[in-house]
C-alpha cells in the first residue's frame, strides 16, 4: 500500500500549506492522498477542485498544480550512496503561499 505522512503547516480557513513525506512511491500518490485528506492540490486538474483551479488561473495566471518537491532523498541504485536534492519554491507558488501565510516566505 502507498503511505504518505501529511503535516499541515498553516491553514487560513480556506487553503492549507502542507508538508508531505512519502514512504512509498506510487503514481499520483501525493495528489490522491491530499484529495482524500480534504486538501487537494491547488491547480490540479485531475484530483483538485475545478472552480478553485479556474480562480487560480484567472487571478494569478497559474496554470499548473502547486506541488513542489523541496527535498528529495534517495539511495543511488548502483552505489547505494545517499543522495539529497533540494530546490527553492518557485516564485509563482511563493506568491500564493505568502497570500495564505505571510510568515511563509521562510520556506
Amino acid at each position: 500500500p502507498a503511505l504518505s505522512h501529511i503535516h499541515t503547516i498553516h491553514y487560513d480557513g480556506k487553503l492549507s500549506i502542507v508538508q508531505v513525506k512519502i514512504a512509498t512511491g506510487r503514481t499520483h500518490q501525493i495528489r490522491v492522498h491530499l484529495q482524500d485528506h480534504g486538501t487537494p492540490v491547488y491547480g490540479d486538474d485531475v484530483y483538485g477542485l475545478s472552480d478553485w483551479n479556474k480562480a487560480l488561473s484567472s487571478r494569478k495566471g497559474i496554470l499548473r498544480p502547486l506541488l513542489h518537491a523541496q527535498r528529495l532523498e534517495i539511495d543511488h541504485p548502483v552505489t547505494g550512496e545517499n543522495m539529497i536534492f533540494e530546490a527553492k519554491v518557485a516564485a509563482d507558488m511563493m506568491g500564493v503561499i505568502k497570500a495564505i501565510w505571510p510568515a511563509g516566505e521562510k520556506l
